[in-house]
């Protein structure tokens, strides 16, 4: 990178100060045209010249030896201080046939003048560029005359070596100044090409680019999402992470201020753990980097995970409800079998049909229907499990077998959480009661309105408190105490896959007594049947 910048800086330079040169000649060339045509049109104006060259041109016809000597001994001393305070390499008086008065040098004095004499003879003045005694100069010509004669020529002018030493120091100047200035930018790179060895750990420009290309491919080919914030602004996002958290073709850095959803912000800004991003679940790992306010997110999808999840919980729930209606339906034969060898057939005939009435509707319902029996197959389960804690299930329902085109499995989450929650409460506030207190119950109650699935669940429970049903809503949040798997994640679940649904959900107290009532409404999809 040195030897580069350097290059470029001499090409540049040097460029620059051959412009320089050929501007500053000709500038100077022009200018020592000028001052010797200047000089020139004085001398030739100047009363002791005209005066000393009348004389000479009226004698040189019959005494050319001695108007030359007469005119020279007049002329010269004054010619040379004038020529000297000027600063010219020559002014020369002549005759107008070009023979010599006066000359710098005392050998070239009665020779005749090399240039052109031809326009200044018909009495103009001009500037030209030739090669002398003196070697090649820029001169200017002018005519001395009397009584409308020309009686003798005025020749002034420098060299055009002493013109391009005179350009030749200027830009010896300005090259001192721009060698410095390159010293100063060599040393610069230096230093930069130093410190860049030592950030890079010596590699070179080929290297990092193909590490940066090696990296790159890794970062947007993993499944995971990866996301680099530092104090709040998202430096860097690969594709997957894109995706999941909705930033699309965004540029990054994406600053702290930037519009992100109030989800995004929150997965952001939070200390990781799983989070719901749309309509999407996901893990979150945040681990701190080495730089000051700067951490490293790892993302994972368990949307799937869940779902799947959500499906084994509704083959358990039917599991479960079989295995306790397969002991109670044993206890219930066995204590019906031993009642008719007792010859007491009314009382065998009551236990058989105790309950039968929703048992025998939801078993019908489960086995009996070609569409899918999501609602009564789960209810069934719960009814089991409600009769097992002492806790009567009621179910009320306008609905067919099937879930109206909701997900089998969301459907399954909402009623199912809704159901155990309530089950749960109304069995620990009947372990409370006095005996011969009312039984404890559960009521289920389905229908549509308006194009919207209407669920309710009530129990008689102890219920919540105003101040606490917002906060109920909460993962983690529960009015019992935590057990091996923690609690209060039902309803947080609950609100969560309703609102993805679109759907509402309600927590309040029954309208008669304790207890607590929470309707949901689910939009029915437009193409159910």
């Amino acid at each position: 990178m040195f030897v580069q910048t350097a290059g470029l800086l001499v090409l540049a330079g040097l460029t620059a100060f051959a412009l320089l040169a050929l501007d500053a000649g000709q500038e100077r060339q022009r200018e020592a045209g000028i001052a010797s045509e200047e000089l020139a049109l004085a001398m030739a104006a100047t009363p002791t010249v005209r005066a000393s060259a009348a004389q000479a041109f009226e004698r040189y016809g019959s005494d050319r030896e001695g108007a030359i000597a007469t005119a020279t001994d007049a002329l010269q001393p004054y010619v040379e201080e004038v020529r000297l305070a000027t600063r010219l390499d020559f002014v020369t008086v002549m005759h107008p046939d070009g023979t010599r008065y006066t000359h710098p040098d005392l050998a070239e004095i009665g020779r005749e003048f090399l240039g052109t004499t031809a326009p200044a003879l018909a009495g103009e003045t001009f500037t030209e560029v030739f090669e002398g005694t003196l070697g090649t100069s820029v001169r200017a010509v002018t005519p001395v005359t009397e009584g409308g004669e020309v009686v003798a020529l005025v020749a002034a002018g420098v060299t055009v070596e002493r013109v391009g030493s005179l350009v030749t120091g200027r830009l010896l100047a300005v090259s001192g100044v721009v060698a410095a200035a390159l010293a100063v930018a060599g040393i610069g790179a230096w230093l930069l090409a130093r410190r860049l060895d030592r950030v890079t750990g010596g590699h070179g420009p080929e290297e990092l680019a193909r590490l940066f290309a090696a990296h790159e491919a890794a970062l947007h080919s993993v499944e995971d999402g990866l996301v680099l914030v530092e104090e709040g602004a998202v430096v860097l996002a690969n594709d997957r992470a894109r995706a999941l958290l909705g930033l699309g073709d965004a540029a990054t850095p994406l600053p702290a201020a930037a519009s992100l959803t109030a989800d995004v912000r929150a997965l952001l800004d939070g200390d990781g753990g799983q989070l719901r991003v749309g309509d999407r679940w996901l893990v979150v790992e945040r681990r701190p980097a080495a730089r000051l306010g700067s951490a490293t997110l790892t993302i994972r999808d368990r949307t799937e995970v869940r779902r799947m999840t959500g499906e084994l919980d509704a083959v358990n729930t039917l599991a479960s409800a079989l295995r306790a209606q397969t002991h109670e339906f044993g206890n219930r034969m066995h204590t019906v079998a031993t009642l008719i060898e007792l010859d007491e057939p009314r009382k065998a005939l009551e236990v058989a049909t105790a309950g039968r009435d929703l048992g025998q509707r939801l078993t019908d319902r489960v086995v009996g229907d070609d569409e899918e029996p999501v609602i009564a197959a789960l209810l069934l389960g719960k009814s089991a499990q409600a009769h097992e804690r002492g806790v009567q299930l009621h179910v009320e329902t306008h609905l067919a077998p099937g879930t109206h085109g909701i997900d089998p499995v969301d459907f399954v989450t909402v009623l199912g959480n809704l159901v155990d929650n309530a089950i749960d409460a109304a069995a620990e506030d009947a372990a409370r009661r006095p005996s011969g207190s009312e039984p404890a119950w559960v009521e289920v109650y389905l229908d549509e309105d308006e194009g919207s699935i209407v669920l309710q669940v009530s129990d008689t429970g102890a219920g919540i408190d105003e101040a606490a049903r917002e906060r109920a809503f909460e993962a983690g949040w529960s009015t019992k105490p935590a057990g091996p798997h923690g609690r209060g994640y039902g309803l947080g679940i609950v609100r969560a896959t309703v609102e993805r649904l679109g759907g509402s959900i309600e927590l309040g107290p029954r309208e008669a007594g304790a207890g607590a009532a929470v309707t949901v409404l689910l939009p029915r999809p437009d193409d159910a049947p």
